[in-house]
């Protein structure tokens, strides 16, 4: 393993034209490379396990915004998400939309 001679970092082996180099990532310091360099010894390898209790199980069709009880103004369901926006000034209330669960219908409350 090489160590940069200007600021101590680890120096990475790169290939420049047709020779490789060591360069340090942090000052961009160049050092020649002999030719008997054991290019596993320099090698990066990070390795994650997670186990069975980490993984996320991804369900389909999961509802993630909150609903509420809202006249659908297109086909009259009773039941409809909504979400809430700054559309004007900041001084001004928030914005209001709302999605028919039925018909994906989409309004506005202001």
């Amino acid at each position: 393993m090489e160590f940069c001679n200007d600021c101590g970092s680890m120096m990475y082996i790169m290939k420049m034209k047709d020779k490789e180099i060591y360069k340090c990532k942090r000052c961009g310091a160049i050092k020649e490379c002999n030719e008997n360099v054991d290019r596993d010894a320099y090698k990066i390898v990070t390795e994650f396990k997670h186990s069975e209790k980490d993984r996320l199980e991804i369900q389909k069709n999961m509802n993630t915004m909150p609903t509420t009880r809202m006249d659908c103004p297109k086909c009259g369901h009773l039941e409809a998400e909504y979400w809430q926006a700054q559309t004007r000034s900041a001084d001004e209330g928030m914005t209001t939309f709302y999605r028919c669960l039925k018909c994906k219908n989409t309004w506005r409350a202001y």
